[in-house]
């Protein structure tokens, strides 16, 4: 059963100002539950279910993807109806866990090699899908300027499948502060992603190693083009521009494909 603080801060997730103040994160969905147990057990406070999730027994197969490290008392069960109140979801399937937020400061030291920038990324489906493809080609981490979309709503935990669970996630200033900070951390030049720059992204020249890829906004794409080399994806058709997961994925693979990341 919920108690009443952690129904109120539940209910407080479901506004961005309320999940601002909060130490907590949603992940709802069965995917989205068994990859926070598996991966982070730590991390979870409580485990939400519906009586229908409880009755199927969805609540003793979930806890074994933790292997011993959430007790079954970290599960309250409440009504369907409840259920539906707390959850995001028009349809929700039944289950959701409250977790604690991680840090998000600068690290100590960065091993990837790369560094992801996601320059405001503001579309919770844009943001979660490149996390997604940044976990898929071994990325240990993502870089976010002021200005992105919280990389721990509900959408974007939603979106991002898991990713949230084995990503470190740093979030930082605007791109000229986070930039200067790289730089000092030996990680240059910044390269910006943006349509139609003469060098392409499949050039001999454009080398990644060691430095940083800026992937910017939906809309506005990148403002502050003085900071670094401008790279583009080359494309023979009419279109104008990628979206931002899109031409995420073309970069991340292609850093595959140069055996950067294996």
């Amino acid at each position: 059963m919920l108690t009443h603080r952690q129904r109120q801060l539940l209910l407080q997730l479901q506004s961005r100002h309320g999940r601002r103040k909060s130490p907590w994160f949603i992940a709802e969905g069965r995917r989205a539950c068994e990859e926070a147990l598996r991966r982070r057990p730590d991390w979870v406070e409580i485990v939400v279910c519906s009586e229908s999730f409880a009755a199927a027994g969805g609540p003793a197969a979930l806890l074994q993807q933790a292997a011993g490290a959430v007790a079954a008392e970290a599960v309250a069960v409440v009504t369907d109806r409840d259920f539906a109140a707390l959850a995001a979801t028009e349809t929700p399937q039944g289950v959701l866990c409250a977790l604690r937020r991680p840090e998000t400061g600068l690290p100590a030291t960065i091993e990837d090699p790369f560094v992801l920038v996601l320059d405001r990324v503001a579309e919770p489906g844009n943001l979660g899908t490149i996390l997604r493809t940044a976990w898929a080609v071994g990325l240990q981490s993502v870089w976010l300027t002021e200005g992105c979309a919280d990389p721990y709503s509900a959408k974007v935990v939603r979106a991002g499948m898991g990713a949230q669970f084995s990503l470190r996630l740093v979030q930082s200033g605007d791109l000229a502060a986070l930039g200067r900070d790289l730089a000092a951390r030996g990680r240059s030049p910044l390269y910006l992603t943006v349509p139609q720059a003469p060098l392409s992204c499949f050039d001999a020249g454009f080398d990644l190693a060691g430095a940083a890829l800026v992937i910017g906004n939906e809309a506005s794409g990148i403002l502050a083009l003085d900071l670094g080399p401008q790279v583009s994806i080359p494309m023979p058709g009419n279109a104008e521009s990628l979206n931002a997961a899109q031409a995420a994925t073309v970069l991340l693979f292609d850093a595959v494909r140069r055996g950067l990341l294996a």
